[in-house]
């Protein structure tokens, strides 16, 4: 009789595997992030030139003239580790943004939002002050030889907002260091949510850098406050002549069209080309392996235009 009733009672306990319910399995959607979603208007600006209150060679209010007369629609002035007031150099027409150039021994950061410098122990520690004090922590000249940066340092660095991935000035001296797209790749593969910037770096209105990269925002104004909660939101492109009329998405299709540009190309995880198309229009299908999408524009005499990355994610349906 106990054999009858073990046997019954593991007869109940395999019924009752066979009979229960498989766990719940949670639906998902595929996300494509877009940064240009708030729509607007584009606005031409540079974030990354020295004056006299620097290491530079021209009064502020002449940078601010020159920009101004060449269809710049802000303006940054960032002197090392001293704020250069925007009253100096900006009008209500060709506003100023507020930045400082943020240099110590190890490197060399643009504080953007910033009207003051801090000193630091290290980058992680400069990264931290300009975040905390509400500011935009940008890598500039990573490339440079000066402060040169190892991809080791940076990847692990925490809370960087931004990467100069073009910076004339160095373009002028050795093209090679100019740009640093593939550190750029290299963090945003890692996970890390960082925005590509170019400047001229220009330290006179003589520079051979003068007017050869800058920034274009999408935002709903033109004053400061702006253009910098656009900034923080992703909702601009980097640029050395070639731009975009167009960057959007729809379901999960990324679209983009370039201003003045004779190929585009979709880059994703790890710096792989995803499609290239020989037009200034194209269209890519995301697949949701990607972690992230940007694209690039090549224009005429090797000009180029950055778009910021459209971030893919799988999130609960």
């Amino acid at each position: 009789m106990l054999l009858a009733v073990t046997g019954s009672a593991v007869l109940g306990h395999q019924l009752g595997l066979s009979t229960s319910k498989p766990p719940a399995v949670t639906a998902k959607k595929l996300v494509v992030a877009d940064p240009y979603a708030g729509g607007g208007t584009w606005y031409k600006g540079n974030l990354h030139i020295a004056s006299v209150r620097g290491v530079g060679k021209d009064l502020p209010s002449a940078i601010g003239a020159w920009y101004a007369a060449h269809g710049y629609a802000f303006l940054g002035i960032s002197d090392m580790n001293t704020y250069t007031w925007g009253s100096e150099y900006g009008t209500r027409a060709h506003p100023a943004v507020p930045v400082v150039d943020a240099t110590y021994p190890f490197a060399e950061l643009l504080a953007v939002g910033m009207d003051h410098w801090q000193p630091a122990n290290d980058l992680q520690g400069a990264v931290d002050w300009i975040a905390h004090d509400g500011g935009l922590p940008v890598l500039a000249a990573p490339g440079s030889t000066v402060r040169p940066q190892s991809l080791a340092t940076v990847l692990a660095v925490h809370g960087l907002f931004g990467l100069e991935i073009y910076d004339a000035r160095m373009a002028d001296s050795n093209s090679a260091q100019a740009g640093t797209t593939a550190m750029w790749d290299r963090l945003l593969s890692a996970g890390n949510r960082v925005y590509g910037f170019a400047g001229d770096d220009a330290t006179s209105l003589h520079d051979p850098a003068l007017g050869r990269a800058w920034i274009e925002v999408l935002a709903s104004a033109q004053d400061p406050a702006s253009l910098l909660s656009s900034l923080r939101q992703g909702a601009f492109i980097a640029s050395t002549g070639a731009g975009f009329i167009q960057l959007s998405v729809t379901g999960t299709t990324i679209t983009a069209e370039a201003a003045s540009a004779s190929s585009l190309r979709f880059i994703g995880r790890g710096g792989q080309l995803l499609k290239a198309v020989n037009a200034s229009r194209g269209s890519y299908q995301v697949r949701g392996d990607e972690g992230y999408v940007r694209v690039e524009a090549d224009g005429e005499n090797g000009t180029k235009g950055w778009s910021q990355p459209f971030f893919v994610s799988w999130q609960p349906a």
